[in-house]
């Protein structure tokens, strides 16, 4: 699994001794190292071959290994990967690991797929009224940071008469967002564009047959923010080392409840104050330095992005959030279960897409 045009795809090698090990340490589940391993008898292919598969329903750092013993036996291990003196439990406490989900097939890839395909739907997966997934068009490619309600409404009249059924407003829709190095963290309205609020945007596109949907980067922070200005402790960053920045953003630290208190109440103003029917929530760099009172935080940064998920999920339930992390970045089981669909990948190649897809 990769970035680009070679998002998901697959990677075979011959363990015949030793072992192979699998190792990520972004901070997110990763585009390089996605934490699935899968081993099967010699040539095994897509319809032919016995094939064992797991995953680790895990979106931060992990570690997969195979391994080869002696006397011929085959191991696959999963874990999640702390960094050192990440986690130290006081008397009393207790952790939660991830799961690991396991298939096996005697029929090949295809067989193992459909299996954990099937789980996936049955019991992962909650979708608001388990409909077919609607047909989108999102403006970003359209139109980037130059937002113009106008203009905005007429690309719905012709996405409508495509026969486009859900209307998403990407980045730029907020407060001083003109580009990728200043805003994301002022998660108010950008009245200059919108001087009538996004609701008569949001009623046109509805009057057209259509679901609106809104895109939201809530775990990041620019340097050029109101946000950072009032509240630059609110960073996740190691003390005593400058942060560094990503995509010209820092990481907001979810552990700090001031922090994480801001993001649910802007969040919930936006989905209970407008007429949202689709959330698409990116991620768009990685947990470098990640600290949180002293320690590496990824576990817990983690943890809590599940937990404000969870809670908007719970206060929104008609409303479905799509799991997008610069493409294909976040993709696991343990998002599935508060998100409804994810966004395979950046490369909007049609052809690429086939074999993207089909992973």
């Amino acid at each position: 699994m990769a970035a680009g045009s070679a998002s998901f795809s697959l990677h075979r090698l011959t363990l015949e001794h030793d072992s192979f090990v699998l190792e990520n340490r972004r901070g997110r589940t990763s585009h390089e190292h996605f934490p699935a391993l899968i081993t099967g008898s010699r040539a095994f292919s897509e319809m032919q071959g016995e094939v064992w598969g797991v995953h680790l329903a895990w979106s931060g750092n992990h570690r997969l290994r195979a391994e080869v013993k002696t006397d011929g036996r085959r191991y696959l291990q999963a874990e999640a990967l702390y960094l050192p003196g990440e986690m130290a439990l006081a008397e009393g406490e207790t952790l939660w690991t991830p799961y690991l989900y396991a298939s096996y097939s005697a029929n090949g890839l295809n067989g193992m797929s459909q299996q954990f395909h099937r789980y996936l739907r049955e019991r992962i997966i909650r979708f608001p009224g388990n409909k077919p997934r609607p047909v989108h068009l999102n403006t970003w490619e359209g139109i980037y940071f130059d937002h113009d309600p106008d203009y905005i409404m007429r690309m719905a009249d012709e996405a409508a008469a495509l026969g486009v059924e859900r209307f998403i407003i990407d980045d730029g829709w907020f407060k001083g967002r003109n580009d990728d190095w200043a805003a994301l963290g002022d998660w108010y309205l950008d009245e200059k564009k919108y001087p009538y609020g996004l609701t008569p945007v949001i009623d046109h596109v509805k009057s057209l047959g259509m679901e609106f949907g809104i895109w939201v980067e809530p775990e990041m922070i620019n340097p050029d923010s109101d946000l950072y200005r009032a509240h630059p402790d609110w960073v996740l960053a190691l003390p005593g080392y400058t942060p560094l920045t990503g995509r010209h953003q820092f990481v907001l630290n979810l552990n700090i409840p001031e922090a994480f208190d801001y993001l649910l109440e802007r969040m919930s103003w936006l989905l209970g104050e407008h007429a949202v029917d689709y959330v698409k929530w990116d991620m768009n760099r990685e947990l470098v330095q990640p600290g949180h009172q002293g320690r590496a935080a990824v576990d817990a940064q983690t943890r809590q992005f599940y937990r404000l998920l969870d809670t908007l999920v719970a206060r929104f339930p008609h409303i479905e959030f799509e799991s997008c992390s610069s493409g294909g970045g976040r993709i696991d089981y343990e998002v599935l279960k508060r998100s409804h669909r994810f966004w395979a990948s950046d490369n909007n190649d049609a052809l690429e897409r086939n074999t993207i897809q089909r992973a």
